[in-house]
């Protein structure tokens, strides 16, 4: 029986892995640099090396998940590589997603393909696309949906093609951590699209302003031994 399931649990691996293909090694780098950016924000400035990219970018999670088995700490794209970061990944599931736009060819008047320009999705698309599921909505469910598995907060970390990271989070995480810091004072997106988004209000920020918005947040989460100072690694 075990056999079996670990058997089910390589196939599985494997389909997910071939069908994440090209975008997945994309993702890979993506991962690494909000996981650089998270280790410096938790240690104001001291170390980069905190937080890491999950087991397959949080696919060894899933396909566990299928066959009926946990695997600590690897939901979502970023954990943790110093037990220093545990709280913040107990707390939050981080999906990263970056790139999703299209290539627009250019003709000449004889209609040869002259060049290729980016053609970047926005929000806007909630309002005017044709398409059925925008990319964001795509993007967030995943989220969501990861997040809701191993009982944490989602957390979106996306960036368009040649443009800044942001986040996307639910109103109702934004207005908790209000509770916590205060409010932002960041430039901020108010989203609600409830055909499209059925979990009601949405804000999206530079995923920079939010971290510093957020800049005490990590003194409130890390463990500290008697007398204040911050408990040491193991």
């Amino acid at each position: 029986m075990v056999l079996k399931k670990t058997l089910a649990e390589l196939v599985l691996m494997t389909i997910f892995l071939f069908r994440k293909g090209k975008q997945m090694g994309k993702g890979g780098g993506f991962e690494w640099e909000v996981a650089k950016k998270l280790s410096l924000w938790w240690s104001e400035g001291k170390r980069d090396d905190i937080f890491c990219r999950s087991q397959a970018s949080g696919a060894r999670f899933t396909v566990r998940k299928k066959v009926g088995k946990d695997t600590a700490n690897q939901s979502g794209d970023i954990t943790f590589s110093d037990a220093i970061g545990e709280p913040l990944i107990k707390l939050w599931s981080i999906e990263c997603k970056t790139g999703y736009g299209k290539k627009k060819k250019i003709r000449d008047e004889d209609n040869k393909i002259v060049a290729k320009e980016d053609v970047r999705w926005d929000l806007l698309d909630f309002l005017d696309s044709s398409q059925k599921v925008t990319v964001l909505s795509s993007m967030w469910e995943q989220c969501k949906r990861d997040a809701k598995k191993s009982r944490k907060i989602p957390i979106l970390v996306f960036r368009r093609n040649r443009r800044k990271k942001c986040v996307m989070l639910d109103d109702r995480v934004y207005q908790s951590l209000c509770g916590y810091v205060g409010p932002s004072e960041c430039k901020t997106i108010f989203l609600n699209i409830p055909s499209v988004l059925q979990d009601g209000f949405f804000k999206i920020m530079l995923f920079d302003d939010f971290l510093f918005w957020l800049r005490f947040l990590p003194n409130a989460l890390i463990p500290r031994e008697k007398g204040g100072r911050e408990r040491k690694s193991k």
